[in-house]
């Protein structure tokens, strides 16, 4: 309704104009009777009133608006208010990391690393698509791009152990057994308790025919997780190649004891001794 306010005023303002003029330009005076003259004049007093009042409530506000903005700092940044969307919809990386996980554990590789890009294309820095699409290329052997998430991976979070594990066996699988000791070696450094950073580096040790640090591994790995018999036969074969067929016979009778349908145990150590 107070839209046709300004247009009202204009209009009244313009009529009250055009009778002054009139009453002041003696060619075209002319008689006025005396009830046109009262509401002449009461015109002339209602619209002097008026913009009497409408200026000083133009004034007050451009007053209120200069104390306003003199209680905000200068240095203080300018406030972009978010557009938000109608409705809630769930982060697209998280759903494409979840879709790679459930593809990788049916087996359908293609899809997994398809899901694991696009989660990577809307974040370019999350770390669980990079992990998930670095387990993935190990499984396909992809030494090359492996290595290459894994190096990303420990530069943004160079103090996670299974990273390092991670790329010294893309390195390992690659036949790079020097790169891959460095790796394994500071996955030992982070995780000292955790054998399988030891067996990693024991097997690449064993590849470069470095026997006996391989066994001190092995032993370390074995001595770390004693249920463990896989690092236990591990540990024969290394002793095999370096001679002491002894401590692995006695090694895998331990190991029968253990568990006693151990067929591979059974069949090492009938290799021995006949």
């Amino acid at each position: 309704m107070y839209t046709f306010l300004p247009q009202l005023l204009i209009i009244l303002s313009l009529v009250g104009i055009v009778l002054i003029v009139l009453r002041r330009t003696p060619e075209l005076r002319f008689p006025i009777p005396v009830h046109l003259k009262n509401a002449e004049n009461f015109l002339g007093r209602w619209l002097r009133t008026g913009f009497q009042k409408f200026w000083h409530y133009i004034l007050e506000v451009k007053e209120l608006s200069k104390k306003t903005e003199s209680l905000i700092p200068r240095h203080f940044p300018k406030l972009h208010l978010p557009k938000f969307a109608s409705s809630r919809k769930d982060k697209p990386a998280e759903t494409a990391i979840v879709s790679g996980e459930e593809a990788l554990k049916s087996g359908d590789q293609v899809a997994a690393e398809e899901h694991y890009i696009n989660a990577i294309k809307h974040d370019p820095t999350n770390e669980q698509a990079f992990a998930g699409l670095s387990k993935l290329y190990l499984a396909q052997n992809k030494t090359r791009e492996a290595v290459e998430t894994f190096k990303f991976l420990i530069k943004h979070n160079p103090e996670n152990a299974q990273y390092s594990a991670g790329l010294g066996q893309a390195y390992y699988i690659g036949h790079k057994y020097d790169n891959a000791i460095t790796a394994f070696e500071r996955a030992v450094e982070l995780e000292p308790d955790n054998p399988k950073h030891f067996i990693g580096l024991a097997m690449t040790l064993e590849s470069k025919n470095h026997l006996e640090e391989a066994i001190l591994n092995y032993r370390r790995a074995a001595e770390l997780d004693r249920e463990d018999t896989q690092t236990t036969l591990k540990l024969c074969e290394a002793l095999v190649k370096k001679g002491d067929k002894a401590e692995a016979e006695q090694l895998l009778q331990n190991v029968l004891l253990i568990e006693p349908t151990n067929n591979l145990a059974r069949e090492k150590l009938m290799q021995l001794k006949y």
